[in-house]
């Protein structure tokens, strides 16, 4: 972000209070009375409240906006306890950079309709955080492997035989020749690690078995892992030592 604006984590301080920030963000929630227009806007790093007066210049702007259009937000931050997140900013300017159509997620829906709005849920208070804790956990992982000395390995989606059950496999054409979605890095690991004896992968695999569960997944991600010298008692300690530093990483 342009040293001109500040996110709004960085907003929500003592350290800010009283102080002409710039915004750049998106309408969460609005509401109005005779001569205020209250702004829930948000950003990835948190939301705030806005409030704009009637006599100040954005006032015509906060009229014509709509929840999920992108702005560009100037005002003073203030502290208030009544504000949901103990701070709110006293608009001064207000840009509209991308008006939004009616959003039609208002209130709870079916999980059926919202995987139909799916690009438009994803950006709910419920998934967003989601998104933060399992990237989070991605980069635990990496960072526990690098402390152990371990080398991270891509492997190729594409493979030309079965690592697991033959009949689980997608196929698919590649330029005239058979070919199918990875099940796993296996036959590759085993290969590598005889020349980097520690490796690991974070990656997508495939599997084709019908459904048998309501969480069952024909896509899913993981991470695996391979290593030269390692007896069984060892590898047990190790899945504890990983699961500790990623539950203590991430919280």
């Amino acid at each position: 972000m342009s040293d001109k604006f500040t996110h709004i984590g960085d907003a929500l301080s003592l350290e800010q209070d009283g102080k002409v920030v710039s915004l750049r963000c998106w309408v969460h929630r609005k509401r109005g009375q005779k001569e205020l227009i209250f702004l829930i806007l948000r950003d990835s790093t948190g939301q705030i409240q806005a409030i704009v007066k009637k006599d100040c210049e954005a006032w015509k702007e906060a009229e014509k906006i709509t929840v999920e259009s992108s702005c560009e937000i100037t005002g003073k931050i203030k502290q208030d306890r009544r504000a949901p997140t103990g701070y709110e900013l006293q608009v001064t300017k207000l840009k509209i950079v991308g008006l939004s159509a009616a959003f039609p997620i208002q209130k709870d829906f079916s999980e059926e309709y919202l995987r139909k709005v799916r690009h438009l849920w994803v950006r709910s208070t419920k998934l967003v955080p989601v998104f933060k804790i399992r990237s989070k956990i991605f980069e635990a992982i990496r960072e526990f492997y690098t402390i152990k000395g371990y080398y991270e390995i891509q492997s190729p989606s594409f493979t030309k035989s079965a690592s697991e059950g033959g009949s689980t496999l997608f196929k698919v054409d590649y330029f005239g020749e058979p070919a199918y979605l990875t099940q796993s890095w296996q036959l590759y690991a085993e290969a590598l690690m005889f020349g980097l004896e520690k490796i690991y992968c974070i990656a997508p695999s495939f599997r084709a078995e019908k459904s048998r569960t309501r969480r069952h997944l024909s896509e899913y991600w993981h991470h695996e892992m391979e290593t030269a010298w390692m007896e069984f008692d060892d590898l047990l300690k190790f899945q504890e030592e990983l699961i500790i530093f990623i539950v203590w990483y991430v919280l």
